[in-house]
């Protein structure tokens, strides 16, 4: 129990630390860009961005989360889905990169954008290489080596960037360096699964390469509909209210990221263990998901209290412009989901676990019809405050929808005795938060901690039956 614990533990902290400078480096690469070239060249990255990511995933075709559960259960399949998806995603790239060339001339963007947006989409090869041998270092339950390369490289690329828009470089050298960046890591990556791990030479098979990437394609349909639904607010928002709610409703969202970055990362840490702990009653699947879910619970009720309360403050803070306060009522709104998020990104790993990817993939397109049902009129009536309310409804339908198939699955899911105790905890703190007692600073997110943290232990001693017990009970996760 002790080993898996602490292979899981290593095993999240890798991705989390990986995914934590992803996002990190992305966030100061847009800062950078906004400060130095200004607010066109700005919406030209943010536009190349959006697109890249978009078609990213049709490039890659839901091939990486197939190798992570076929490569988890038989590691001696390694070489043969290694060999045979490059091949795949080889002819997905170059078709998604011609795919992009159409889409901008079908847009008519201005002469710069375009080629912004045709420069970027050049790096849709490295990166679907790069997922493969993340896949594999997944599967094979080795995650540090994704850390040992994204964060050097991604520490470089901000360091480059900023001496490159330091003289007065535009747009274009950054956009160099992103692909500079996305073929270093696939180049670092290829070679450390070659070395390191057992591949040997293995030769195409049409045939299994085309039941391979059958058997992606509800992934693919999963991972392209989120793609579609998670720019759709965007869009509309841009449509209906302009790009300066667009950024307000950006800066909110920001918010939820980090502790979504910790939800993601356990559960990828997670997802090769569910998918060898597939028993005959599930019990085992659902010892996992319970305890990821009451773990994940204890992070995301404070993160709510505290954001709900102190958002303003926080938004004031973070990006040192007081006009990003405004989006303070939408960000009480958003910040709700980090509840529905808990349950969502850890079944959503037990229906794929137990081979139910076509639920998650009816699940997702359900997700998009209501997100686009809903957020049209109420971002055309309400615009910033209408797309908050959309993602809100739309996160509650989607975790609606992951729960009542897998509490069916695993037999019922106790949700009041994973959640009752860090309620309980972030009620005391939100009552301490709601009292207004003067300029609100430092020390008062820390007392609401505290008071939290306090209160939670407490919760725990007393329903352990006393502190003896509770120490009985969870000394072997203390001791790690």
């Amino acid at each position: 129990m002790s080993l898996n614990l602490r292979k899981t533990s290593a095993n999240a902290l890798s991705i989390l630390s990986s995914d934590v400078m992803n996002r990190a480096t992305s966030f100061v690469l847009y800062a950078l860009v906004a400060r130095h070239l200004g607010a066109h060249e700005f919406g030209q990255l943010t536009l190349a961005f959006t697109l890249f990511y978009a078609f990213q995933v049709f490039a890659l075709s839901g091939l990486k989360t197939l190798i992570i559960r076929q490569v988890a259960k038989d590691r001696a399949q390694t070489s043969r889905y290694f060999f045979n998806s490059c091949s795949i995603v080889t002819l997905t790239s170059i078709a998604s990169i011609a795919a992009v060339w159409g889409f901008v001339r079908l847009m008519h963007y201005p002469h710069e954008t375009t080629g912004v947006i045709l420069l970027l989409s050049f790096g849709l090869l490295p990166y679907t290489f790069s997922a493969i041998c993340e896949g594999i270092f997944q599967a094979w339950e080795r995650m540090r080596y994704i850390a040992y390369v994204n964060v050097p490289v991604n520490i470089a690329k901000v360091g480059a960037t900023f001496l490159l828009l330091s003289t007065n470089r535009g747009l274009y050298t950054v956009i160099l360096v992103l692909l500079g960046c996305l073929f270093s890591i696939a180049a670092v990556e290829l070679w450390i699964l070659l070395r390191r791990f057992s591949i040997v030479r293995a030769p195409i098979d049409s045939s299994f390469a085309w039941a391979t990437a059958r058997a992606a394609s509800t992934f693919l349909g999963i991972d392209g509909t989120l793609a579609i639904m998670s720019s759709l607010n965007i869009l509309l928002l841009s449509k209906f209210a302009g790009e300066t709610e667009v950024g307000l409703y950006s800066s909110a969202a920001q918010l939820m990221v980090p502790l979504l970055l910790v939800y993601q990362s356990l559960a990828q840490s997670i997802f090769p263990m569910m998918c060898r702990k597939i028993d005959p009653g599930y019990q085992s699947l659902k010892q996992i998901a319970e305890n990821a879910m009451e773990l994940l619970m204890v992070l995301a009720l404070p993160a709510v209290a505290g954001l709900y309360f102190l958002g303003d403050h926080v938004l004031g803070l973070l990006y040192k412009n007081p006009a990003f306060v405004q989006a303070f009522p939408a960000l009480r709104i958003i910040t709700f989901i980090l509840i529905f998020q808990v349950f969502t990104s850890v079944l959503g790993q037990v229906l794929v676990a137990s081979h139910r990817e076509k639920i998650t993939l009816r699940i997702v397109v359900v997700d998009a019809i209501v997100n686009l049902l809903v957020g049209w009129p109420l971002i055309s009536l309400f615009g910033l405050r209408g797309a908050a309310i959309a993602l809100f409804l739309t996160r509650l339908t989607d975790c609606i929808q992951h729960y009542i198939p897998s509490a069916h699955l695993l037999s019922g899911i106790p949700v009041l005795r994973l959640v009752w105790k860090p309620a309980v905890a972030a009620a005391c703190m939100a009552v301490y938060l709601a009292v207004p007692e003067g300029q609100i600073s430092l020390l008062t997110g820390v007392s609401a901690t505290l008071i939290y943290g306090g209160a939670l232990f407490g919760l725990a001693v007393w329903a352990s039956g006393g502190l003896r017990q509770f120490l009985e009970k969870y000394r072997p996760l203390l001791s790690e």
